[in-house]
C-alpha cells in the first residue's frame, strides 16, 4: 500500500508544499523488471520471460503486419505477479504476452500502425512453446531471458496530463525535476504499470488522437475537428508495460529508446486486450 503522507511529506521537504497534496495523490505503484541472459530450456513454460520463444497455445497463429510476422518481447506469468504486494487492476492469471514489428517501422503515430504489435492475454492451461516462422530474420529473434522483479512507485512526468493542471511555477518546475531524480521519476527500465518514464514527453493525447485516426505525422493535426472531443478523453489512457532498450535479449528501440504499451482503463477493466497502443519514444 502507497503511504501517501510519507510521499506528501518528502514533496513539502523537496519544496514542493503548494502541490504536495495533488502529486502525493498522483503516486502509482508498479512492477520492475530485470533481465539475466538464459537459455530457453531452463526457463518453464508458461514461465514469465523476455525474448526467445513464446508459449502459446495450440491453436495459435503467429501474428503478422504487412506480410511480416512480428518480433516476440516477452511474456508475463500474471499468476506470479499475483504474489506481489501491489494492488494490480489486472487478471490474477494469465500470460500477458507482447509482440511486435519485427523491422520496427511504425512509433504509433497512425491508425495504419494497428496491427503491428500485439497483446495477448493467454490461459496458462495447455501451453506449449511455439517455433519461430522461417521468415524472422536473426536479428529480430530476441535472446531468452530470466526476469526478476520488484516494486516501484512512479510519479508523472511534468509535461503530461497530470501536472500540468498544477500550473507549476519555473522554480516549482525544476524543484519536481531534482525531486524526481532522488525518487526515480527519471529512471527507465522495464515496467508493468503506473506512470511511464517518458523520453519525448506524455503519451495519453497521442494514444487516443492516433487510435480513433488523427494522423499525428502530418504537422498540421492541430486543425483536425476531432481533436478537441477527443482530447477531452486522453485521460483514459494508462501504461500497461515499457520495455527498454536492453543488451540481454538484443534490442534497441530507435536511439536507445523504449516501447510503451497502453490500454484504456475500460478495456484493463474488462481484460481486453484487443485495442492496446504502442508508442515507440527515444532520444
Amino acid at each position: 500500500m502507497i503511504d501517501r503522507e510519507q510521499i506528501w511529506q518528502k514533496l513539502v521537504d523537496a519544496g514542493l508544499a503548494r502541490v504536495a497534496v495533488d502529486i502525493a495523490r498522483l503516486a502509482r505503484p508498479c512492477i520492475r523488471f530485470r533481465t539475466t541472459p538464459s537459455n530457453d530450456d531452463e526457463i518453464p513454460v508458461g514461465a514469465s520471460k523476455f525474448g526467445g520463444l513464446p508459449d502459446v497455445p495450440k491453436d495459435f497463429l503467429w501474428p503478422e503486419w504487412d506480410n511480416q510476422p512480428l518480433s516476440f518481447l516477452g511474456q508475463i506469468n500474471l499468476a506470479a505477479i499475483a504474489k506481489n504486494s501491489i494492488v494490480s487492476p489486472l487478471p490474477s492469471s494469465g500470460l500477458l504476452s507482447f509482440f511486435y514489428d519485427c523491422e520496427q517501422r511504425t512509433w504509433g503515430f497512425n491508425l495504419k500502425d494497428k496491427g503491428s504489435w500485439r497483446v495477448y492475454l493467454f490461459p496458462n492451461q495447455l501451453l506449449h512453446r511455439a517455433s519461430y516462422p522461417a521468415s524472422i530474420p536473426d536479428y529480430a529473434r530476441y535472446k531468452p531471458c530470466k526476469i526478476s522483479t520488484d516494486n516501484g512507485l512512479t510519479f508523472p512526468g511534468w509535461e503530461t496530463l497530470y501536472i500540468k493542471p498544477l500550473n507549476l511555477t519555473d522554480e516549482e518546475h525544476e524543484l519536481y525535476w531534482a525531486f524526481g531524480s532522488t525518487e526515480g521519476v527519471q529512471d527507465y527500465g522495464h515496467q508493468l504499470l503506473g506512470h511511464p518514464q517518458e523520453v519525448q514527453g506524455e503519451m495519453q493525447l497521442e494514444c487516443q488522437l492516433a487510435s480513433n485516426g488523427v494522423d499525428l505525422g502530418n504537422p498540421e493535426w492541430h486543425q483536425n475537428p476531432c481533436v478537441p472531443e477527443l482530447e477531452s478523453k486522453a485521460s483514459q489512457w494508462t501504461l500497461l508495460f515499457q520495455f527498454d532498450s536492453d543488451d540481454d535479449p538484443g534490442w534497441m528501440w530507435g536511439s536507445v529508446g523504449c516501447l510503451y504499451f497502453w490500454i484504456t482503463e475500460s478495456d484493463l477493466a474488462s481484460q481486453w486486450f484487443e485495442n492496446v497502443w504502442m508508442v515507440l519514444q527515444c532520444t
